[in-house]
C-alpha cells in the first residue's frame, strides 16, 4: 500500500507494508533473532518504534531508557494526526482512536482560516484531529508496557554511550532536538544544526464560540510580525504557538517579556480582525527555532530517528507523522533483513530520498520567516494576505483556486 502526503509541499510517498497480526510473521518476515534493544528517550518516535516492532517480533528485548518525565516535560504541548499517523496507529492499535479519546473525541479539523490584520479567507485542510502531548504518550507508553517493552527511569549520558553500543545489539537515539548521541557522533553522523533568529513558544486559547478549524495568523505591527498557529483540542480549546523574529521580540512592547507577560500584548494584536483571543499561559520559555538534519541517520549500531535526526518547523504540521514514518520505516528494514547493517543501510538511503528535498524546502521558509518583517513592510497591505500564503515557493494561482492548502503545502 502506498500512501501520498506533502511536506513543504514535497510529495512524500510511503509504501506501507500490508503485513499485520493476522498474517504469519514467520513467513514474511527474515529478522535478527533474539535482538536486544535499547532506545534513549521516550518520545512519539521511540514509543511508536518499540510498540511496531515488538508486537512484530515478540522474541526481541527492548529497553527504553527515559529521564522522569522528561518527554512530559518537553516543550510542545499538542500534535496534529493525519491520514498517515492515523493509518501508522492502526498497524499497532486498530482500536486506537477509541483507546486514546475514551473520554471526550477531539474535533476533526477540516479547514484552515489564515489571516492578516485585515484580512481573512477559509481554505480546505487535509482532514485530522489534535491530541495533547502528554495524552498521546501516556498512550504510547502504556501500549508498550503492555507488549512487555521495559521502561527504565535513567537519564543517558553521552558518556553512557559506548557501553550502552556494546551491551545491545542496536540502540535507537530517539531524544529529540537536542539529542546527546546525534552531538557526540556529530562528526561521524555529519549532523547539522541550523538556528533560526526567531523565537516561539507555546499557549492554549480558550474560546467562548465553537472552533474546529486550524487557524494560521499573521499579524503586523510597530514591533514586527507575531505569527500564531494553532489547532483545536476540544471545541473550546486550541493548543497555540505565538512565533516572531528575534527582533520583533526585542522591540517596542515585547522587549524583556516573558511569554505569559507578553499575553496582554498578543491579545490585543490577535484579536484585531474580528476574533476574541484568550491566551493562557503554558509557563514555558522563549524558545529559538532550529532545525536539525544528518546526512547518515546511523553509526556502527547506533540509528537516529525523528527530531534527532529531522526536525521541521511546527506548522508545518508534521512532526509527529516524520517521527511515526522513521520508525516504521526502521523497524521495517530490521523485520525484513537478517544482517543489522544492511538493514540501517536500508534505513538511510530509504529516509535519505524521504526527506531530503523538504529539508531543503524548510530551509527555504525558515529563511523566509527570519526575514518576515521586511517582507511585510516592503508589501501593500492590501497583498499581505496572499504573500503570507504564498511565500517564497507556493503558487499562487493553485491558492486562489481553492486548492487544497493544508499546512505542509502553505507552511
Amino acid at each position: 500500500m502506498k500512501l501520498t502526503f506533502y511536506l513543504y509541499g514535497v510529495k512524500i510517498s510511503l509504501i506501507l507494508s500490508n503485513t499485520d497480526s493476522s498474517v504469519d510473521m514467520d513467513e514474511v518476515l527474515i529478522g535478527i533473532a533474539n535482538m536486544n534493544v535499547a532506545i534513549i528517550g521516550g518520545g512519539p518516535a521511540g514509543l511508536y518504534f518499540s510498540n511496531y516492532l515488538k508486537k512484530h517480533d515478540k522474541q526481541c528485548d527492548i529497553t527504553i531508557f527515559e529521564a522522569q518525565h522528561e518527554s512530559m516535560n518537553s516543550f510542545g504541548l499538542g500534535y496534529t494526526l493525519q491520514k498517515l499517523d492515523s493509518i501508522l496507529l492502526e498497524k499497532i492499535d486498530p482500536d486506537f482512536y477509541q483507546n486514546l479519546f475514551s473520554e471526550e473525541a477531539t474535533p476533526i479539523i477540516t479547514e484552515a482560516l489564515f489571516k492578516t490584520n485585515q484580512q481573512q479567507r477559509i481554505l480546505p485542510f487535509s482532514e485530522g484531529f489534535s491530541v495533547t502531548r502528554s495524552l498521546l504518550l501516556e498512550y504510547l507508553r502504556s501500549k508498550a508496557s503492555s507488549l512487555g517493552v521495559k521502561l527504565v527511569n535513567q537519564k543517558i549520558l553521552a558518556e553512557d554511550l559506548p557501553s550502552l553500543q556494546k551491551e545491545y545489539d542496536l540502540v535507537i537515539a530517539s531524544d529529540g532536538i537536542n539529542s546527546i548521541a546525534r552531538t557526540h557522533y556529530q562528526e561521524e553522523l555529519q549532523a547539522k544544526e541550523h538556528k533560526a533568529k526567531l523565537k516561539f513558544s507555546w499557549f492554549l486559547n480558550e474560546s467562548k464560540n465553537l472552533r474546529t478549524e486550524a487557524c494560521f495568523y499573521a499579524f503586523n505591527a510597530d514591533e514586527g510580525v507575531t505569527l500564531l498557529t494553532s489547532y483545536p483540542l476540544t471545541k473550546h480549546k486550541q493548543v497555540v504557538v505565538i512565533e516572531m523574529t528575534d527582533n520583533c521580540l526585542e522591540s517596542g512592547s515585547l522587549k524583556d517579556k516573558t511569554p505569559t507577560e507578553a499575553i496582554p500584548y498578543l491579545n490585543n494584536l490577535l484579536s484585531g480582525n474580528g476574533d476574541n483571543i484568550n491566551l493562557k499561559a503554558a509557563n514555558l520559555p522563549w524558545y529559538t527555532f532550529k532545525m536539525n538534519t544528518a546526512d547518515k541517520l546511523y553509526y556502527q549500531n547506533l540509528a537516529l530517528i525523528g527530531d534527532a535526526a529531522y526536525s521541521f518547523h511546527y506548522s508545518a504540521g508534521q512532526g509527529v507523522t516524520t517521527s511515526f514514518s522513521m520508525a516504521y520505516t526502521l523497524a521495517q528494514c530490521i523485520l525484513k533483513n537478517d544482517n543489522l547493517t544492511l538493514a540501517l543501510s536500508h534505513y538511510n538511503h530509504s529516509i535519505g530520498m524521504l526527506l531530503a528535498e523538504p529539508a531543503k524546502k524548510s530551509l527555504r521558509h525558515m529563511n523566509w520567516f527570519e526575514n518576515i518583517d521586511t517582507h511585510f513592510k516592503q508589501t501593500d497591505q492590501s497583498e499581505w494576505l496572499d504573500l503570507f500564503l504564498q511565500k517564497d515557493e507556493c503558487n499562487k494561482a493553485a491558492v486562489t483556486k481553492g486548492k487544497n492548502c493544508n499546512s505542509s503545502v502553505c507552511r
